[in-house]
């Protein structure tokens, strides 16, 4: 069963109509868990995973997480631990991840409606769930010129 998340309203007020490109971020996603794939509807809340993807339903787009099914090792081993600044070797595998979903179309769209959107997010885990795969620390949509 899908996971659904409904952002509160943003204001899109500060990016004008000029930009480039636009995208929504995702910031610290944990991807310890499942597997799962998710699906972007703009200013549909009642999105779930039979929407049709497209510009009517508001579909902006989508992203994947290849979850790492969760900790079998001794303790601590899946504990994300942070490096000093300068220190060489790699992040912890388990870092949170973050993700960009370019939208430019989708909030454009939505931009001339109204300069406020909601965000929904349809999360499918892939396999059985028992736990909710979508977790992340922030969302943010963001233009450039």
């Amino acid at each position: 069963m899908a996971q659904i998340y409904i952002s509160p309203d943003l204001d899109l007020s500060d990016l004008g109509d000029q930009f480039e490109t636009a995208h929504v971020h995702f910031i610290g996603l944990d991807h310890a868990g499942l597997s799962y794939h998710a699906r972007i509807f703009l200013n549909n809340p009642k999105a779930d995973e039979t929407t049709p993807l497209d510009d009517d339903s508001g579909y902006a787009g989508a992203f994947h997480i290849f979850g790492h099914g969760g900790c079998f090792g001794d303790v601590g081993h899946c504990t994300v631990t942070s490096r000093r600044a300068y220190d060489p070797r790699p992040a912890h595998p388990l870092q949170p991840a973050n993700k960009r979903v370019v939208a430019t179309d989708a909030i454009k769209r939505e931009l001339k409606k109204g300069k406020t959107v909601t965000v929904t997010v349809v999360a499918i885990p892939v396999g059985p769930a028992d736990e909710e795969p979508l977790k992340f620390d922030e969302l943010e949509i963001v233009a450039v010129d």
